[in-house]
C-alpha cells in the first residue's frame, strides 16, 4: 500500500484537509499523513478547516506534527502544497529528492508538463547534489579558504538555478492558495482545489 505525506507550513490547513481529502476518497487505498515545515507539535486544525471538512461530510480529526526524518523515511512519496514547502524539505532532506514534488507537480506530470517538469526536478537534485560536495569542502577547509568554497559553489549552481527559474517560470502556478487567516469562502475554495486534485491524484496512484 502507498504511502503518501502531505506537506504545508504549519500543519493546520493545506496538508490535514488533503490528507482528509485522500483517506475519504481513497477509500482505504493508500496510507496517508500529514505534517509542516515549520509546525508546533499539537496544535488543532483551524476552525475553518473544522466546518470546511464537515460540510462535505468527511471525518476530520487533526492534531499539527512538524516533518521528521522518520515522517520522510515512512514515505513512499511526499507531496508539498507550495514550491517553497518542496524546497524546505530537499534542503532538510536531500536524501529525499526523488520522492518529493508539489501536489500540482505531481499530477500536471500527466497532463502534458512531463518534460519540463522532469527538467526542473532534476536541476533541483543536482543543486543538491552539488550542496552536499561543498558542504563537506567547506566543513574541512580552513577558514581563510571558507570564502573562496562558497563562491565556487555558487558559480557551479548558478547554470541550474536559471534554468530553475526558467522552467518555473514556463508552468503553471504549482502552489495551491493558502487559506490560513482567511474567510470560511476561502477555506471552502482550497478545498474544492484539493478535493479536484486529490480525485486526479487517486487516478495516477
Amino acid at each position: 500500500m502507498k504511502k503518501i505525506l502531505f506537506v504545508c507550513t504549519g500543519n493546520t490547513c493545506r496538508s490535514p484537509m488533503a490528507a482528509a481529502l485522500l483517506k475519504y476518497l481513497g477509500k482505504g487505498k493508500v496510507e496517508v499523513r500529514s505534517a509542516g515545515v515549520f509546525a508546533a507539535e499539537g496544535a488543532g486544525a483551524s476552525s475553518h478547516v473544522v466546518t470546511a471538512m464537515s460540510e462535505k461530510g468527511i471525518p476530520f480529526s487533526h492534531e499539527s506534527k512538524p516533518i521528521t526524518g522518520t515522517l520522510v523515511r515512512w514515505a513512499d512519496l511526499i507531496l508539498t502544497m507550495t514550491e517553497s514547502h518542496k524546497h524546505t524539505v530537499f534542503h532538510q532532506y536531500p536524501e529525499a529528492v526523488d520522492k518529493v514534488y508539489t501536489l500540482k507537480e505531481y499530477i500536471y506530470q500527466n497532463e502534458g508538463y512531463e518534460k519540463q517538469l522532469s527538467e526542473l526536478h532534476q536541476a533541483y537534485a543536482e543543486i543538491e547534489t552539488i550542496r552536499a560536495f561543498y558542504h563537506n569542502k567547506w566543513e574541512q577547509a580552513d577558514a581563510k579558504d571558507k570564502p573562496g568554497v562558497s563562491e565556487e559553489f555558487e558559480a557551479e549552481i548558478q547554470p541550474f538555478k536559471e534554468k530553475i527559474f526558467s522552467l518555473e517560470n514556463s508552468l503553471p502556478s504549482l502552489d495551491i492558495i493558502d487559506p490560513f487567516g482567511g474567510s470560511i469562502e476561502l477555506y471552502r475554495e482550497t478545498r474544492g482545489e484539493l478535493e479536484s486534485l486529490i480525485e486526479k491524484l487517486l487516478e495516477k496512484i
